[in-house]
């Protein structure tokens, strides 16, 4: 065959349909998986906050500490330190605390997660829920916001500003950069010793100087409420005496003369002349 008659000749494209179609399906085996994952780990991340599978959701769980991660491995005997002093006061006093350890939580934070647990474990306000998140080092306190300082039928319950004030004092004076097991221990212990010189505090009689105060304070109220109600009575005979009173003759048919005391010398009329004899 001459060059011309290659030159002429059709020219073979090559197939390339099967490479095709092998990447497609590549694609489609690689993309489901990915998506299915995808949903998987939104599900999970969704349902966890409401359900609490690693959490009981009836009834109340033993107080102390609930860690399923072995977050105090390292360090057994602050977790038995903390515990113990957990016990003591729910015997001493009917306080409950629940110290839960996680490692990571996914679609909520310390905070709410303890504010849940809360109201799920201690309906009634005589406790509190404390949450430390070991990988974000965040600590979350449920307490019972709607505490009545008045109540006498559950001497458990604390004021809800109270427990807020106690709870600032605790965090405040433990340093946050310690490491996450004695940051806890600190805070736990802390914690602990604020709730225990409360009840001790409104459980003592108030000393002897407090109550000479409360009657000085009592008498001197009741005498300076004397002496306005006094002082309001004279103001007004004051004032109702000094209003000017006037007077009014009647009136007559003719004029005549005025006798004393109003007023001898002053008449309204004329002399009759004197009768002569």
């Amino acid at each position: 065959m001459t060059p011309r008659n290659l030159a002429n000749s059709p020219r073979k494209i090559p197939d390339f349909t099967p490479p095709l179609r092998l990447v497609s399906r590549l694609k489609s085996l690689i993309l489901v998986p990915l998506l299915l994952a995808v949903w998987v780990l939104n599900s999970a991340a969704q349902v966890l906050p409401e359900s609490l599978p690693k959490h009981p959701a009836d009834g109340k769980p033993s107080v102390g500490i609930l860690d399923s991660n072995g977050f105090w491995d390292r360090d057994p005997e602050a977790a038995k330190r903390i515990s113990e002093r957990i016990q003591k006061l729910n015997h001493d006093h009917g306080y409950r605390i629940h110290l839960v350890i996680e490692s990571v939580l996914l679609g909520t934070n310390a905070h709410e997660l303890a504010n849940d647990l809360r109201r799920k474990w201690l309906p009634e306000g005589d406790g509190l829920v404390i949450v430390f998140e070991a990988d974000s080092r965040n600590l979350g306190i449920g307490q019972d916001m709607v505490g009545d300082p008045n109540q006498t039928e559950n001497l458990s319950r604390i004021p809800a500003y109270e427990t807020t004030a106690i709870a600032t004092r605790a965090i405040a004076s433990v340093d946050p950069k310690l490491a996450p097991p004695a940051y806890v221990e600190a805070i736990s212990i802390a914690l602990i010793t604020e709730l225990e010189t409360y009840f001790a505090r409104r459980a003592a009689p108030p000393p002897k100087e407090r109550s000479v105060r409360t009657a000085l304070v009592v008498v001197g109220g009741l005498a300076l409420l004397g002496l306005g109600i006094i002082g309001a009575a004279s103001f007004i005979r004051f004032s109702s005496m000094a209003k000017v009173n006037s007077y009014r003759f009647p009136t007559v048919d003719r004029p005549e003369r005025l006798g004393a005391p109003c007023g001898s010398s002053v008449t309204t009329r004329r002399f009759a002349p004197a009768v002569k004899s």
